[in-house]
């Protein structure tokens, strides 16, 4: 609820419990921990179980491979079976890392406009030119590329 509403209908302010429903900051670390746990014991089953199927593939290609044509295809599409679910867990592994990896950079950014809307520091350290037109920058890229080879 906004401060116009409430002063308008005189009711309380609402902070509090607005507030209530996001953790604090020693329950967000409580959460983490237990997170970062849960995580390393979901890499290491998705670990394991790509290697029995990969196991599972390479026996099955064997199998197939040392048995009567007309039952290898069913051997070979079993093997095959198991390539694809290696190649799930492996992808399922992959993609939820690169979840992670996704919503870290949302927060950091959420972060940043918060303290630049705080009027904090969010200067970053570095080298920076300003070039008026085009070709100043062509210039410029130019002069720094044969300084580089010199």
């Amino acid at each position: 609820m906004n401060k116009k509403i409430e002063e308008v209908f005189d009711l309380p302010p609402m902070e509090n419990e607005a507030n209530s429903q996001y953790p604090t900051d020693a329950e967000e670390q409580s959460m983490g921990l237990d997170l970062t746990k849960m995580q390393e014991q979901l890499d290491s089953d998705m670990d394991k179980y790509a290697d029995k199927a990969m196991h599972a593939f390479q026996d099955l290609m064997d199998l197939g491979q040392n048995v009567e044509d007309r039952h290898a295809a069913a051997v070979f599409d079993t093997a095959s079976k198991m390539m694809t679910n290696a190649i799930t867990a492996k992808t399922a592994k992959m993609d939820k890392k690169l979840k992670m990896v996704q919503l870290q950079l949302q927060k950091a950014k959420f972060d940043a406009q918060e303290a630049k809307g705080k009027g904090g520091d969010t200067a970053i350290q570095g080298e920076a030119e300003e070039f008026e037109d085009r070709n100043t920058l062509i210039n410029a890229v130019i002069e720094k590329m044969n300084n580089n080879d010199k």
